[in-house]
């Protein structure tokens, strides 16, 4: 597979215990080609790290100078773009605690500020606020007064995506591109979340009980906030992982927030444990940890045991054979360019969700959303392209 060597080189610089000498070994016998690995870094996000692991190891000056000077500037960039997103966080905030709301700041926001040892580490692409169902319109409002247009989708059409039905954005604002760690957008989209429900083609997981009251009091962007409890947090970014492997989205950076949060040693693994399986997430959180284990050396053994002992024997023997490959394969997929290809993609996602079922009930909640085009995209698009050419014969 295309790029799976630098890819293999370039996660093992992030391992949890790996050494400078170490990981040159790895290097010379890969032959490794810089141009190549830092191309890969900066596509999956992960430059940042890169170089500042490189500067920890003395290494910086060593490297190709190319490489070298493409590795620092994508930090420097990365560093500059987080500081434009936190002042767009505090706006957003203080425009949230004049109306007498207090989201709860997820993922990106949360990690880079306080989780992270430097907010450059942690790209981000959006600002994710959970808010409580009846606080959307409130949120939504003061969104609008800040000068944001809101694009809404109904949880029935595409795939049925239900923790957030909008996006807000400024005008102006470049359009994304197809790799979400490539954009230089000066501003980025803000996403007001109701839940924190996973869904895919009729595949769901919901964590969101609970997680509201368990929230904890902090600062961000010089505005009050509140950020997930630390179980909570994990068990979050482990099923968000999950759903970026199944639907196809760039997934590495999440793998590194695992092992990012798991690193300070701060998770009370019994109660992660018994949210997960009470959350029915356990394989989900299975499936995240293991491969963060395995990849990036995450200290994880005190959640093996109960996580699998609640996953059914054949989400096990799937999560076992989980490897970088099958990532890359599902993770790093071409643009659609076609129907014919949205089609295909369609049921190459059906079937990915349906793999991770639990049961065979699961799985026909995901195959009989093939049974209704007319709430897909690509139904839509067909429909609007059908009509287009009826309106065109007709003139």
């Amino acid at each position: 597979m295309s790029g799976l060597t630098e890819t293999a080189v370039l996660l093992s610089a992030l391992r949890l215990n790996q050494t400078a000498e170490a990981w040159q070994v790895e290097c010379a016998r890969a032959n490794l080609n810089w141009d190549t690995l830092t191309v890969r870094a900066i596509v999956l996000g992960l430059a940042p790290q890169l170089h500042h692991r490189l500067l920890a190891w003395g290494l910086s000056e060593t490297i190709p100078p190319r490489a070298a000077a493409k590795l620092a500037v994508t930090y420097q960039m990365q560093e500059k773009r987080n500081a434009a997103i936190f002042a767009q966080l505090d706006e957003a905030l203080s425009a949230c605690a004049a109306r007498d709301l207090r989201p709860v700041a997820l993922k990106g926001a949360h990690l880079a500020a306080l989780v992270y040892a430097t907010p450059a580490l942690r790209p981000m692409n959006d600002i994710d606020l959970l808010f409580t169902p009846e606080e959307l319109l409130e949120a939504e409002a003061a969104l609008t007064a800040l000068g944001y247009g809101g694009k809404h989708k109904s949880a029935d059409i595409g795939p049925g995506v239900i923790k957030h039905t909008s996006t807000f954005k400024r005008e102006g604002q470049s359009a994304a591109t197809p790799n979400p760690y490539l954009s230089t957008a000066a501003e980025c989209m803000i996403e007001p979340h109701g839940s924190l429900a996973e869904a895919w083609f009729g595949l769901k997981v919901d964590i969101t009980p609970g997680v509201r009251e368990r929230a904890v009091d902090v600062t961000l962007g010089g505005q009050r906030s509140r950020v997930l409890a630390r179980e909570d947090l994990l068990l979050h970014l482990c099923v968000h992982f999950c759903f970026h492997f199944i639907a196809g989205s760039p997934a590495l950076v999440q793998l590194a927030d695992l092992k990012t949060v798991m690193a300070e040693g701060l998770v009370g693994w019994p109660t992660f444990v018994e949210r997960a399986v009470a959350r029915r997430a356990a394989p989900f959180a299975l499936a995240a940890l293991t491969l963060a284990q395995r990849l990036l050396d995450a200290p994880i053994e005190a959640a093996l045991d109960g996580l699998a002992r609640a996953t059914p024997p054949h989400l096990r023997a799937r999560i076992a054979q989980l490897d970088l490959q099958a990532i890359l394969a599902r993770t790093q997929q071409k643009p659609l360019t076609g129907v014919g290809e949205r089609i295909r993609r369609g049921f190459s996602d059906r079937a990915e969700a349906a793999r991770w079922a639990s049961n065979w009930q699961e799985r026909w909640q995901v195959w009989q959303t093939a049974l209704h085009p007319t709430r897909t995209d690509t139904g839509h698009l067909i429909l609007n392209s059908l009509s287009a050419k009826f309106r065109k014969k007709q003139a």
